[in-house]
């Protein structure tokens, strides 16, 4: 039997081999850069600086909430440049709400701000020569985290190169003149900006001024000049001349085009930019901390100094009340015990998660459902987010008109993590993650109010009735005995894929 399949077993073997061959490390010739020393002769500093005075040595926060105050968010503080845009996400997707900041982004290049993208090299498979020409603008850098070598071949060279692959940067921050920042857990695309007709994630973001600013550029700085990270020219042939001219007529094509749609309407009736033009922001002033993984995870086994143990010192501190919201939420054995002994020491623990109905990875869903029983019989209270009715996920994937993706714990009322970390295996010890810890009450007891009015309408809350896990809908006063809204497909496959060992890549 092994001498039949042994021909074929060899050619598998070799074509593999040559493909790891191919995939020679490029050479990298990058300069490094840094970031900018704050000016204080733009109009930003004038808008931004009677606050910043009145609140020396503090970080400002302003909630974002909405994706359509977290997309004007974004545009407001592009416009606003002047010195500098770093700009560094996981996810920047080629549609609407893309394209809109792009154009910004570039004009804000021709008026001399230096722009720089840092993006994880995931998901840019069909980005290649969009990104080589926005690199063609002298006042543009685009560079990739740990990515793929073999730009032909990428899903072969992830089978032949899985263990450095794997290893993805996460982190989400738009930084501006070093004066403004805006971190959480929105990448750039429509479904996080409450443009996507099929799916509109629920996520959250801090607009940030003050102290916090200069450690969110020097987190930047780091990862810009990291050794896995490669400037898009060293790994993708340069643009012809003749390439570049069609490339920027189409860009030219796409901005006429751009019709005045209902989304844009939103924009413009958006609150917070009423705000911005009175100058009515309110912010919440406090101390900050800036928490995040060295680039270095990507290849280091070395945890001394992973974010992972900056959240774990910050929930070990909680007296009363932690708050957990995660979309992907995978506790892990040991992370339930954790959460199970915070219980038995007198802290009431919530966690706030998606539903088999909502969420958008079904290995997710997996991978938690093995450890909420043992979590609700020992005293943690868990919400489950609900799926809207009229847009059900398929059986196969995530595609729900509204999804969790929110990354937030709340510490006795008085701290805010907010930022780019999923409760799961793959935000510790596999991903980079970036967040920020806000100490301000004030703040803290909103959120907590904020949610709690959310999870009235639209969760389940989680129990143990007669011996069987429960799911209680308070708004409508109705009981589940099993995964509410979800399909007999969807609990199968969720099932089956739990057989599976694969807890610590999810």
């Amino acid at each position: 039997m092994f001498n039949k399949f042994l021909p074929t077993m060899m050619v598998v073997f070799c074509f593999l081999t040559i493909a790891g061959c191919s995939s020679t490390v490029p050479v990298s010739s990058k300069v490094p850069s840094y970031k900018v020393t704050p000016p204080t002769d733009t109009s930003l500093y004038q808008y931004l600086q009677p606050s910043l005075v009145q609140h020396p040595n503090k970080t400002g926060v302003l909630p974002l909430g909405t994706g359509v105050d977290a997309f004007i968010a974004r545009l407001a503080v592009v416009k606003a440049a002047s010195r500098s845009i770093d700009l560094q996400y996981y996810i920047y997707h080629n549609d609407e709400t893309g394209r809109i900041l792009l154009w910004e982004l570039i004009d804000a290049a021709d008026r001399g701000v230096r722009v720089r993208m840092l993006l994880d090299d995931l998901t840019t498979k069909n980005l290649d020569e969009g990104l080589i020409v926005l690199a063609s603008h002298p006042n543009i850098e685009i560079r990739l985290f740990n990515p793929s070598y073999d730009r032909a071949f990428r899903g072969l060279e992830m089978l032949t190169g899985f263990s450095r692959l794997n290893r993805r940067m996460h982190n989400k921050s738009l930084t501006v003149d070093n004066l403004i920042t805006i971190v959480g857990g929105r990448n750039i695309g429509d479904e996080y900006f409450s443009k996507n007709e099929d799916v509109d994630f629920g996520d959250f973001d801090l607009l940030t001024i003050g102290a916090a600013v200069d450690k969110v550029s020097d987190q930047f700085d780091l990862y810009w000049n990291a050794s896995m990270v490669y400037e898009i020219e060293s790994l993708v042939e340069p643009i012809t001349p003749s390439r570049l001219a069609n490339a920027e007529i189409n860009i030219a094509q796409q901005k006429a085009n751009f019709k005045d749609d209902e989304y844009l309407h939103r924009l413009e009736s958006s609150a917070l930019l009423s705000e911005i033009h009175k100058s009515h922001v309110e912010w919440f002033w406090g101390d900050a901390e800036v928490v995040y993984d060295p680039p270095e995870k990507a290849t280091s086994e070395d945890r001394q100094h992973w974010l992972m143990s900056d959240l774990t010192h910050f929930l070990s501190q909680a007296k009363q009340q932690v708050l957990l919201v995660s979309p992907y939420f995978v506790p892990t054995q040991k992370g339930t015990e954790a959460l199970i002994s915070a219980v038995q020491s007198g802290v009431k623990v919530t966690v706030v998660t998606n539903s088999l109905a909502a969420t958008d990875v079904l290995a997710v869903h997996a991978g938690y459902q093995k450890y909420r029983r043992q979590l609700v019989e020992n005293g943690v209270t868990i919400y489950e987010m609900k799926v809207d009715v009229n847009n059900r996920p398929s059986a196969w994937k995530g595609s729900s008109r509204s999804s969790l993706h929110a990354k937030t714990f709340v510490l006795d009322s008085q701290a805010v993590f907010v930022g780019s970390f999923n409760f799961d295996p793959r935000s510790a010890w596999i991903n980079t993650e970036l967040g920020l810890i806000f100490d301000n009450p004030a703040f803290a007891s909103s959120m907590l109010t904020d949610i709690e009015l959310i999870l009235l309408d639209n969760s389940y809350r989680l129990a143990i009735e007669d011996g069987e896990l429960i799911w209680f809908d308070r708004y409508q006063s109705k009981t589940y005995y099993a995964e509410p809204q979800a399909s007999f497909w969807r609990k199968f496959m969720a099932d089956f894929i739990g057989l599976f060992p694969i807890e610590s890549q999810l």
